[in-house]
C-alpha cells in the first residue's frame, strides 16, 4: 500500500504553488520534529550508538583537543571522517549535548535532506505524494537501527547520498524534467557523501555505464551531476593520497594491520555469491513480468556495486552488508509498479530474515554497555572529563561508554587490529586452552601503530586506563590479556607502573580492569 502511495499524484490541478510549498514545508517540519525527538529519546534513554560511531567521534574529540599535534600520534584519520566527526564535536560543545546525541542529530539531518531531495525530484517528475518523503526517511532511520545499529556509520551516509541520485536516474530517464540547479545539488550531495567511503563510487559507475549502454548514448556519462560528484571524489583522492606519500604509507600500515579481519579468497567469493543470490530471483521476476530492461539492469547495477565494494574490502561485517540490503530495498521500489503485490511481499519477507538476525545479534552489545556503566557506577567511579587510555578488541562497549559519559578516549585509534594480526598465527583450535605468547613486533607497520599510543601516553599521561577483555574478535580461540601480551615491552611496563588497579569486573557481557594514577 505504501509503495503504491509513493507514486500517487500530488494535489489536483488548480492548487496554487504557494499552497503546495506550504504543505511541503509543514510536512518537512513535522517529519523533522518527529525524527529528532524520537532519535534523541531513543539514543538518549534506550540504545547506545554503534561502537564504531562512538569511536569516530572520540577520535575526533582527541584531534580537536590536540590540534596540529594530533598528527604526531596518529598516522591515519581520513580527512572526510575527521571533518564530519569534528563537526559533531563542535556541535556538542556548542549545544552541550553529549557526543553520541550530537552525531545522531547530524545524521538525522542528513537523512531528512536526502529524503527531501528525493521527494522533490519525484514530485516534479511523477507527482509523488508526501508519503514519498515520509517512507524513505522512515526506512533510512529504522533500517540501519535494526540492522545491528549501523545508524550514522559511513556506509549509512553513503546510502543517503546515493538515494536522491537513484531517484533522479529512475524518475527522469531522458534528463529533460529536472532543472540543472537540482542536478547540481544532487551531484554535490552525492560527491560529499561518497567521500566517507569512496569505494561505493563503483555503484554510480555501474549505473551510468548501464544507462549509457541501454540508450547507446555514451555522452550521458558526462551529465552534470556525474561530473560534479566525480570531480569531488577525484580531487579528494588527489589531495589526500596522490599528493601526500605519507598518507599512502599510512594506508599501507592500516591494511597490513587488519590482516586478521580479512576473509580469505575462497570465503570472500562465497560471501559475494551469497549476497548476489537474491539478484537472480529479481532478474527471474523481471523476466516473468516483463519489467523494462533499463529498470532491471539499474537495480542489478546498484546491488552489484555494493557487493563489489564489500568484496574489495574482503570484510562482510554488518556495516558492509547493510548497503547490500539497502540496495535490494531500492531495487524493490524500482520494479514495484511492474510486479504483482504478492511477489513484492514475498521478496520483502526474504529481506526481513537477515534484518531480523542482525537485530537479535545487537542485544549482547547493548547489554554490555549497560553492564559496564552499572559496574562503574556501583564502584563509585566516574570518567566524566577524564583522559582515559583504553586497550580494547572490538566490538567493545568501552567507546560507547566513554562517549556517553563525557570522557576523552586517550588513544588516536583502537588497538585491536595490529594485535589481532600479530596473534593470528597462534589463533588455532589446538591453542584454545593456551596463553598466547607476549608480542615482539617484527612488522614495521604494526610497530608504528604500537608506538603511537605509547608516545601519547608518555607525553600526556591519561588520568585512567581501561583494559578490556570483553572480546578478542576477530581472534576466535585465544583471549587477549593486555598486561601479558605487552609484558615484553619495557615502555608499556613503565607506563603501567604509574597506575594501580581499582576495579576488576567479570560479568556476563563485560570483563575489564580499571586503573587510576598512583599520584
Amino acid at each position: 500500500m505504501i509503495i503504491g502511495l509513493w507514486n500517487s499524484r500530488a494535489p489536483t490541478p488548480g492548487t496554487s504553488r504557494s499552497v503546495d510549498r506550504l504543505e511541503i514545508t509543514l510536512s518537512h517540519f513535522a517529519l523533522a520534529g518527529v525524527a529528532f525527538a524520537g532519535l534523541i529519546f531513543f539514543y538518549g534513554s534506550i540504545y547506545s550508538v554503534h561502537h564504531d560511531l562512538a569511536g569516530g567521534v572520540l577520535t575526533a574529540r582527541l584531534a580537536v583537543t590536540l590540534g596540529s599535534s594530533f598528527e604526531d600520534f596518529s598516522s591515519y584519520f581520513p580527512p572526510a571522517e575527521r571533518a564530519w566527526f569534528s563537526l559533531a564535536v563542535w556541535f556538542s560543545q556548542l549545544t552541550r549535548l553529549s557526543l553520541p546525541i550530537a552525531v545522531v542529530i547530524m545524521t538525522a539531518t542528513a537523512v531528512l535532506f536526502s529524503a527531501g531531495l528525493g521527494y522533490q525530484i519525484r514530485r516534479e517528475t511523477a507527482g509523488a505524494s508526501v508519503v514519498f518523503l515520509i517512507a524513505p526517511a522512515a526506512i533510512f532511520i529504522v533500517l540501519p537501527i535494526v540492522f545491528k545499529n549501523v545508524f550514522g556509520l559511513r556506509e549509512h551516509l553513503v546510502m543517503l547520498g546515493i538515494w536522491p541520485y537513484l531517484v533522479l536516474r529512475i524518475s527522469d530517464p531522458d534528463g529533460k524534467l529536472i532543472a540543472g540547479r537540482t542536478r547540481i545539488i544532487v551531484g554535490l550531495w552525492l560527491g560529499a557523501t561518497l567521500l566517507m567511503k569512496y569505494l561505493y563510487s563503483v555503484i554510480v559507475l555501474l549505473v551510468e555505464l548501464v544507462d549509457a549502454a541501454i540508450k547507446r548514448r555514451p555522452l550521458l556519462l558526462f551529465r552534470i551531476e556525474n561530473l560534479i560528484s566525480g570531480a569531488i571524489v577525484a580531487i579528494y583522492l588527489l589531495v589526500w593520497l596522490v599528493l601526500d606519500p605519507a598518507q599512502r604509507e599510512a594506508i599501507g600500515v592500516i591494511v597490513n594491520a587488519i590482516d586478521a579481519n580479512l576473509t580469505d579468497q575462497t570465503t570472500n567469493l562465497q560471501q559475494a555469491a551469497i549476497s548476489m543470490s537474491l539478484a537472480a530471483f529479481f532478474v527471474a521476476i523481471a523476466f516473468v513480468f516483463k519489467v523494462p530492461a533499463r529498470q532491471t539492469l539499474i537495480g542489478l547495477a546498484v546491488v552489484s556495486g555494493t557487493v563489489i565494494a564489500a568484496w574489495i574490502q574482503s570484510r562482510w561485517y554488518s556495516h558492509h552488508l547493510f548497503p547490500v540490503t539497502a540496495a535490494y530495498v531500492a531495487w524493490l521500489w524500482i520494479v514495484h509498479r511492474d510486479v504483482k503485490a504478492i511477489w513484492l511481499v514475498g521478496i520483502a519477507v526474504v529481506l526481513l530474515r537477515p534484518i531480523g538476525g542482525e537485530l537479535l545479534s545487537t542485544t549482547p552489545y547493548q547489554k554490555g554497555v549497560t553492564e559496564l556503566d552499572q559496574a562503574m557506577e556501583a564502584a563509585g567511579f566516574s570518567v566524566e572529563g577524564k583522559r582515559v587510555g583504553v586497550l580494547i578488541m572490538n566490538p567493545s562497549p568501552v567507546s560507547q561508554y566513554l562517549a556517553a559519559n563525557g570522557a576523552w578516549r586517550w588513544n588516536a585509534s583502537v588497538n585491536n587490529s595490529y594485535v589481532a594480526a600479530e596473534l593470528e598465527p597462534f589463533d588455532t583450535p589446538e591453542n584454545a586452552a593456551l596463553v598466547p605468547p607476549p608480542l615482539t613486533f617484527e612488522e614495521p607497520g604494526r610497530e608504528i601503530l604500537h608506538d603511537e599510543f605509547l608516545r601519547l601516553w608518555e607525553d600526556m599521561p591519561p588520568d585512567a586506563l581501561i583494559l578490556d577483555q570483553t572480546t578478542s574478535w576477530p581472534l576466535r580461540h585465544v583471549i587477549v590479556d593486555w598486561t601479558h601480551v605487552f609484558s615484553n615491552d619495557p615502555r608499556f611496563n613503565a607506563l603501567l607502573a604509574q597506575y594501580r588497579p581499582v576495579l576488576e569486573h567479570k560479568g556476563e557481557y563485560v570483563r575489564f580492569r580499571y586503573y587510576v594514577r598512583k599520584d
